[in-house]
């Protein structure tokens, strides 16, 4: 009766504050009154539980027993109470030469990157068989043969012999497991793209790191046994456009080539080097940009227009990876105008990758920065700015926003239109490798990020991390902590169980 009388003095509180707030009464009480009734009922719970428990404690006593704790089993959830939230409207689709070495800055700490200093000398680990893990229990997207599916990430780094060359910047098991729980969601797609952080090489000599003091460079040699680690997670094309595909010369690029031609993966990056793939009876190119001497340079727009016009001329759908603009946590927005880092150029990117669709481009994909920026639909075309640290282990400041990350899924029309997507938030706990995030850390920054930079363009960033073009009603979602601030009836966010 206590509990009765309590839960109408506290009908009439929501009624006074909502005629105090002036909101509709109504909508208020039904929340508070929700509220409410929750505590009540948790209230009554507890109180019945305790009661229980101190009956049950009380007979054992008494028959000289000991107290024993039940054992409770999990009861799964079904698929149909965790499926994603359908939006209120749909989208409509719509109809070689060796380069010049120049010394190069030494990075900020924000920039991604961490202390180099090797550990304790350790030797070469030696795998050990582990079982493979099945990957996520998540409800995704479901696949056609009408539809394109390109799955990217963004920097892709599994771990280095150089300074220590003993293995002690390798990850456990030599690296056999480090891709193993995101596996699942790279082979759902037909195209599947990463932005190959490191030279795929042995031995060599950095000229960039010459001379300069350990831990004020930043130069990367993965063995290339590790290509297979690539292989195995379903990468079917890497970009070797960036700052680091020339740690260790043209042979350290050369070598790389040469690695992920024998594993059947394609590559784009240096002048004359395009990957061709055909998916569905679909021509599909890959052509990767960046802003350093040797590559398709996007800082020379003329030239890479003309490319990317070749390109499309001879494919159904022509895919554009760049490396360009600032880096680290401070640099998270896309700002117009050209952007410049350590005193390097690193391109006007509206400018680059709205010309590049203009020129026939039908999804662009940006990595660079060591964190995620927006995304934007331009004329029906998916940008994603930066998809962020994926896979990087070893010296990277995995801090905060340069931890988290994404795996990005596109679908794609058969003549490149976006249709829809999907983002699986990722995080990189300290030294490196991708875990799935079940807080979906990225999702809301994600989001923020492209309604501020892209007003009007911004691509729609649902409550499970689903993509729409602009426009669409995305349903709502709440993880509030405070009952008050619950949603009524809206579901709880989370696409990973």
């Amino acid at each position: 009766m206590a509990l009765i009388g309590k839960s109408r003095n506290s009908s009439r509180e929501c009624t006074r504050i909502a005629n105090q707030m002036k909101v509709s009464n109504s909508k208020f009480a039904l929340r508070c009154l929700w509220a409410v009734a929750l505590v009540i009922f948790g209230i009554f719970a507890f109180t019945f539980d305790s009661s229980f428990a101190q009956s049950n404690s009380e007979k054992a006593s008494q028959n000289g027993q000991p107290q024993t704790q039940p054992q409770t089993t999990p009861t799964p959830t079904p698929a149909a109470e965790a499926s994603p939230a359908t939006p209120q409207a749909t989208a409509t689709p719509q109809n070689s030469s060796s380069p010049t070495t120049t010394p190069t800055p030494t990075p900020a700490a924000d920039a991604g990157y961490a202390s180099q200093t090797p550990p304790a000398a350790s030797p070469t680990p030696t795998p050990v068989p582990t079982p493979a893990r099945t990957g996520p229990s998540a409800l995704l997207p479901p696949l056609n043969d009408r539809e394109i599916v390109v799955t990217a990430v963004g920097d892709v780094m599994l771990g280095t012999t150089f300074p220590d060359a003993t293995g002690g910047l390798l990850p456990p098991n030599d690296g056999a497991d480090i891709l193993k729980e995101v596996a699942p969601l790279l082979q759902r797609g037909d195209v599947v793209f990463g932005n190959l952080e490191g030279p795929l090489t042995e031995g060599g000599s950095s000229l960039k790191c010459k001379g300069k003091a350990l831990g004020n460079c930043y130069a990367f040699r993965v063995p290339p046994r590790y290509g297979a680690h690539l292989k195995a997670a379903g990468f079917t094309v890497m970009g070797l456009a960036n700052n680091h595909a020339m740690d260790f010369g043209q042979e350290g690029r050369t070598s790389s080539r040469g690695t992920l031609d024998g594993l059947g993966i394609a590559h784009t990056g240096e002048v004359g080097d395009i990957a061709h793939l055909t998916v569905k009876g679909q021509k599909i190119t890959v052509i990767a940009f960046a802003t350093y001497p040797g590559a398709y340079n996007l800082l020379d727009l003329e030239s890479a227009l003309a490319a990317i016009r070749e390109a499309r001329a001879a494919s159904d759908i022509v895919i554009v990876s760049f490396h360009g603009g600032g880096e680290g946590s401070a640099r998270q927005h896309v700002l117009p105008g050209g952007e410049t880092f350590l005193g390097e150029d690193r391109g006007d990117l509206r400018r680059f990758t709205h010309a590049a669709i203009d020129a026939g481009a039908q999804l662009v994909l940006g990595s660079g920065p060591h964190v995620v920026r927006a995304m934007e639909i331009y004329q029906g075309k998916l940008i994603a700015y930066s998809l962020g640290n994926f896979a990087t282990y070893g010296p990277f400041n995995l801090n905060g926003e340069n931890g988290m990350s994404l795996i990005l899924e596109a679908h794609l029309a058969p003549d490149g239109t976006f249709l829809s997507g999907q983002v699986y938030p990722v995080r990189q706990p300290k030294p490196g490798g991708p875990r799935l995030d079940p807080g979906m850390s990225i999702v809301p920054i994600l989001r923020n990020l492209s309604r501020t930079d892209f007003p009007q363009t911004a691509v729609a960033v649902g409550p499970q991390g689903q993509l729409w073009s602009p426009g669409v009603q995305v349903p709502e979602c709440s993880n509030a902590p405070d009952l008050l601030e619950q949603l009524f009836p809206a579901r709880s966010c989370g696409i990973f169980p």
